[in-house]
């Protein structure tokens, strides 16, 4: 089960890959005009620091709190640690060589939040008569 969780994982790596790549700066800043609704850079900047906190922890064993390091909001910021973020996820689930329930939640919390974020990507998208990329799988 934990490598089909990777996989799916990875494949949500990609998808927020090709979103970005579908989209400019100017697209990272626009809101749709209902009540709570977040900006695709919120959005990101959320997944980012996530990805590294969730990394942290799994490699710890143990949730260690949120903690973004991105200062930095352009698209080619957002394309960077997008990617970087989902390298040190993978890094730190290869580092791990004793998985303890607590890793496979952290695991799981993390695939959690990364199909939420999508799910509310998309409908941001969609609202903004974006189109969406074919990796996206919700959509």
């Amino acid at each position: 089960m934990r490598q089909a969780l990777i996989t799916a994982l990875q494949s949500r790596f990609q998808s927020y890959e090709d979103i970005l790549s579908a989209t400019e700066d100017v697209d990272l800043v626009k809101k749709i005009d209902i009540p709570k609704h977040k900006s695709l850079a919120e959005h990101l900047w959320c997944i980012v620091g996530a990805r590294e906190s969730y990394a942290k922890s799994i490699t710890t064993g143990k949730w260690e709190g949120f903690n973004c390091s991105m200062a930095n909001f352009s698209h080619s910021a957002f394309v960077g640690s997008i990617r970087s973020s989902a390298v040190a996820v993978i890094i730190a689930i290869e580092g791990v060589s004793d998985w303890s329930d607590e890793r496979e939640d952290l695991l799981l919390a993390l695939s959690e939040h990364e199909v939420m974020h999508e799910g509310q990507i998309i409908r941001h998208l969609y609202g903004l008569t974006k189109e969406i990329p074919d990796s996206v799988k919700w959509a």
